[in-house]
């Protein structure tokens, strides 16, 4: 069967000599292994289009029952260049897209997270903003997206706030279990991600420290919620970024 969608390139690997095996979020089929033949010839049109975070409009000869399917055609949908090009950019898009490659499921169509990624990415690239402060606020529409959103059920705007990670609630008190009592900074910035004011996340004066803490804190309440979750292979250069 052939398919058109548009999809959002997650990793990659190589595959005999002159070809290469390209993971794709798509809209409407979910993530699908795609064969791109010819992808490591000097002249390949697909090396220059087909990196991380690329968003494409695609052409599949595609068969659920295959593990690999066969690219036909691609093109750029929306370009990406600034992302690719800014190291900064380029760690936040990495980091996101594996988030969510560890969370979607192969053949599984799931749109609002699509759209989404598809949305921040091309955000991403115009932007002229220090985006690095925005991790954890990712992390938070990847699990809503996921199923899990967290729930905001804090009744006073003053004193100590919690994130259960149990019954994954931000609240003024602690359930029983597992749980994290955030430092002020954290509360303002959980209260302000909870709204989705990004515009104002951006202005958030938190430091480096307490981010990356929330960031551990809500890695582990995705590790909690979603089975299977396992350590980003990303980390490593992203946290070069917050230092």
């Amino acid at each position: 069967m052939l398919i058109q969608t548009p999809g959002i390139v997650l990793r990659h690997v190589d595959f005999s000599e002159s070809s290469r095996i390209i993971t794709i979020f798509t809209r409407d089929y979910g993530k699908i292994a795609v064969m791109v033949k010819g992808f490591r010839r000097a002249k390949s049109r697909y090396a220059g289009i087909m990196a991380y975070g690329s968003i494409l409009d695609l052409i599949i000869y595609y068969k659920q029952t295959r593990s690999v399917q066969t690219l036909k055609e691609a093109d750029v949908r929306i370009g990406t260049v600034l992302v690719q090009s800014d190291f900064i950019k380029l760690s936040i898009a990495m980091a996101l897209l594996e988030l969510a490659d560890l969370t979607v499921h192969e053949h599984e169509p799931n749109e609002p997270m699509y759209d989404f990624l598809e949305t921040f990415i091309q955000w991403l690239n115009q932007s002229t903003d220090d985006c690095r402060i925005l991790f954890p606020y990712l992390q938070m529409r990847v699990a809503e997206l996921s199923g899990v959103g967290l729930q905001f059920d804090a009744t006073q705007n003053q004193g100590d706030l919690f994130l259960n990670i149990i019954s994954g609630s931000i609240s003024d008190y602690s359930d029983e279990g597992l749980f994290f009592k955030l430092k002020p900074m954290q509360k303002e910035y959980m209260h302000i991600a909870m709204q989705g004011k990004t515009s104002r996340l951006l202005k958030t004066e938190i430091s480096t420290v307490e981010l990356k803490n929330l960031i551990n804190h809500l890695d582990v309440y995705l590790k909690h919620h979603i089975d299977g979750l396992r350590d980003r292979k990303t980390d490593a250069i992203f946290e070069q970024i917050l230092d």
